[in-house]
């Protein structure tokens, strides 16, 4: 029978099966491709889960980014000096010859900048000086006189007088050292803490004031 000759109800029936099954077939092998394939399930999944799969993925991503910046610093660091300036041992002394205990001690102190250290920033104040004594390696801090104004020297030698208050308890020899911090130096970041750096342990002759 031609579908002119079939009735109207008859064919929308059978029309209706015809896309029924197509329908089925479709879903049937979707279905299948899901169940098969992870990444299409879990694409498909994820339409469902949005909100979820969305918030995951930014916090992986923001511990990524962390981890990175981590590795960043770590690697900056690296970068950082081992010294940044230089005393120089044979023209560093007590213009006297020696320091004597309890009494002001002028010092002459050659130094220059390292050229590694050259970006560095001396941070204002932060000097302190003193002895070590060699047998117990205790410091003793020496009192400046007249305090100085910080400055950032370059790395031609700079000659730098100073006036110490000798501190008691010192032996025979005791070692002239000082240190200083600073900042902006290569590999360090705007929130990292000043580095401070202390000279080389100069030998001075210590006297004990007559009484």
């Amino acid at each position: 029978m031609s579908d002119e000759h079939k009735p109207l109800r008859q064919m929308i029936w059978e029309r209706f099966i015809s896309k029924s099954v197509d329908w089925l077939v479709v879903a049937a092998i979707g279905g299948l491709v899901i169940m098969v394939f992870d990444p299409v399930k879990e694409r498909a999944m994820a339409i469902w889960n949005t909100p979820d799969a969305l918030h995951q993925l930014v916090v992986r991503v923001e511990s990524l980014l962390g981890q990175m910046a981590d590795v960043r610093d770590d690697i900056e660091s690296l970068r950082r000096p081992s010294e940044v300036f230089e005393v120089s041992l044979t023209n560093t002394r007590p213009l006297d010859g020696h320091c004597v205990e309890r009494e002001p001690c002028d010092i002459q102190i050659k130094v220059r900048r390292m050229a590694e250290g050259v970006r560095c920033r001396i941070v204002p104040g932060s000097t302190q000086w003193g002895f070590i004594n060699p047998r117990s390696d205790l410091f003793a801090p020496a009192q400046r006189i007249i305090p100085g104004v910080a400055r950032n020297i370059g790395m031609t030698w700079t000659t730098i007088d100073v006036q110490v208050m000798t501190p008691v308890g010192l032996e025979p020899t005791a070692d002239f050292v000082f240190e200083a911090s600073y900042t902006s130096c290569p590999g360090m970041t705007p929130r990292d803490e000043p580095l401070t750096f202390q000279s080389s342990r100069i030998p001075f002759p210590i006297r004990t004031r007559a009484r």
